[in-house]
């Protein structure tokens, strides 16, 4: 199970609250959760998670897109998606995406690695 559905309901509930975290229900039952935020021109995607069951149905692609239009919507120029736990796993999916690796972290002892788009139209015609 991604560590950010087992996070509890209580912590997730605050964070619907406050605006930051999406997730995806199949019926009741949560299958896919993520934090989206604004940080001065940069939108900040972090805990995404979807339940091994429900990978290969498009959901974190999809998760993914609502992100970026949301912060294209905000005006923020560059997504950055923060990646937790099984971090070689998940390099490809976001490479997909047109995403690149811009550094590498830890964080109480977890892995971190942070990768970019840009959001920018001129930007990303130059990469097509």
């Amino acid at each position: 199970m991604p560590a950010a559905l087992e996070e509890g309901l209580g912590k997730i509930s605050r964070h619907i609250q406050m605006g930051d975290q999406y997730v995806g229900l199949v019926g009741d039952t949560v299958v896919a959760t993520m934090r989206v935020r604004l940080v001065g021109r940069v939108g900040v995607v972090s805990r995404v998670g979807v339940r091994q069951s429900f990978r290969g149905r498009r959901i974190g692609s999809m998760l993914i897109d609502y992100a970026e239009n949301l912060m294209k919507h905000m005006n923020a120029s560059v997504i950055e998606v923060e990646i937790y736990g099984a971090v070689e796993t998940q390099l490809d999916f976001y490479k997909k995406m047109g995403y690149h690796e811009t550094g590498r972290m830890e964080r109480l002892g977890e892995e971190i690695v942070v990768m970019q788009k840009s959001l920018l139209e001129s930007d990303m015609e130059l990469e097509d």
